[in-house]
Parts: structure tokens; sequence; C-alpha cells
């Protein structure tokens, strides 16, 4: 009785083995690997939160900077209305007839502060870029 009592003993202890090989040990590495998978997935998904709000944050300055762009567009525009408005009203030919030194000079004076506008407002809007 005791033999048989011995081998079942056996035959239980190598059941219990097997099945602990066979099914709870993958189930261990199984589980190891979905836990560092969803710590993955979580730095991705923190990632992905500050890229979002990196983008939102430069969508609202990008907004703003065009606001503000779009009112200096606007006084540029009146004041292109108020200086043609001006031409229109002088009659330029015979003001540069009567003194020809005077219209050149004044034009030449004019032309270059509308450059130098243009350039500054260029640099400003390009070091906006960077």
């Amino acid at each position: 009785m005791s033999k048989i009592l011995m081998g079942v003993i056996g035959a239980m202890a190598v059941t219990g083995y097997a099945y602990y090989f066979l099914t709870v040990a993958p189930l261990k590495v199984q589980n190891q690997e979905l836990r560092d998978m969803n710590t993955a997935q979580q730095l991705t998904i923190e990632t992905q939160k500050d890229t979002i709000s990196s983008i939102q944050n430069n969508l609202k300055v990008a907004q703003e900077s065009l606001t503000t762009l779009s009112t200096q567009n606007q006084q540029y525009e009146s004041q292109m209305a108020e200086y043609l408005d001006i031409f229109r009203r002088h009659n330029l030919a015979q003001l540069a007839s009567a003194k020809p030194g005077l219209i050149t000079k004044k034009a030449n004076a004019r032309t270059q502060e509308v450059f130098d506008a243009i350039e500054a407002d260029t640099q400003r809007i390009s070091n906006l870029n960077n």
C-alpha cells in the first residue's frame, strides 16, 4: 500500500510540476510582457499629451501674432490711403516743373523711409519664426 501511495504522491508531484511549468510560468512571462507594454504605452500617452499642449500653445502664439500683424496691416493700409489721397489732391507734375529739386529730395527721403520700414518689419517677422 505504501508503494501505491508513494506512486500516487509522485504522480501528483510530477503533474503539479508539469501544470506549473506549462500553465503558470508562461502566464507570469505574459503578465510581465503586458506590464512592460502598458508602461511603454503610458509613456507614449504622456509624450503625446505634452506634444498636444505644446502645439496648442504655439497655436495661441501664432493667433496672437496674426492678430497683431492684421492690426498693423490695417494701420498701414489707412496710411497708404492717406498718402494716395494726398497725391490725388496735388498736381505733382506742375510742382516738379516749378521746383525740380524739391520733389526729388522729398520723394527719395520718403522712399527710403518706406524701404527702412519694410526692412524692419521683415526682420521682426523673421525673428518671430526663430
